[in-house]
């Protein structure tokens, strides 16, 4: 993932500001938990809606997978980076997110730590 930051990172930041992106938090602290905190942010304000956004709860929306599943859908490099170009993940009736690095990033941090299935 951090990759994707030092490569488009100016250029995205700079956006951030843009009407209709999910901006992270300026400072998303300091290390892994940081990056974790700053994600559930992002869930809770933009995915709780529909998704379960935990290890237990259900989805409120019967069509959309539970945020612990994401991972074996996809690589975490790829559906950061498709949250940053806009490009729809998931099922039909998501709505669109523009995701700027920090929020992408931070969310995928986060869906890592409530993956049961990953070994970290």
């Amino acid at each position: 993932m951090k990759y994707v930051a030092m490569a488009i990172g100016a250029v995205l930041i700079g956006m951030s500001g843009v009407g209709g992106c999910v901006a992270g938090p300026e400072d998303a602290g300091t290390g892994d938990a940081g990056l974790v905190s700053a994600g559930r942010d992002v869930a809770v304000r933009e995915c709780a809606s529909c998704h379960a956004i935990d290890q237990d709860m259900i989805s409120p929306h019967a069509s959309a997978p539970p945020m612990r599943t994401l991972l074996s859908r996809y690589e975490p490099d790829m559906l950061a980076n498709d949250l940053i170009e806009g490009v729809r993940v998931g099922h039909d009736d998501m709505p669109f997110f523009d995701f700027n690095i920090a929020a992408a990033d931070s969310l995928v941090a986060y869906i890592k730590s409530i993956d049961r299935n990953r070994a970290e």
